[in-house]
């Protein structure tokens, strides 16, 4: 049975890992001037949760490294956001 971090994994996982953030920073930059629960904002969320997805399965990564990916997901939707800077307030 090969052990999650192996040597194969890790190197994967961190590429991935890295992918998936760098792809996430633009949707949070968009997420963060859009009103709240509009579609586009919904779009911002959902797209990039696909792509993780897609990524996921063309590299034939397992299911356990799910929550890292789910991680670089939404720690590149925060700096997106925060890189904004400009953020609206819709209340």
């Amino acid at each position: 049975m090969i052990s999650i971090m192996s040597n194969q994994y890790i190197g994967l996982s961190a590429i991935i890992f890295l992918f998936l953030t760098l792809i996430n920073i633009p949707f949070g930059m968009v997420r963060s001037t859009v009103p709240r629960f509009s579609r586009k904002w919904g779009r911002c969320i959902y797209i990039p949760i696909l792509l993780g997805i897609v990524v996921r399965r063309l590299t034939l990564a397992s299911y356990k490294l799910i929550p890292l990916f789910i991680a670089a997901t939404i720690l590149g939707q925060i700096l997106g956001g925060s890189l904004k800077g400009d953020k609206q307030h819709w209340d």
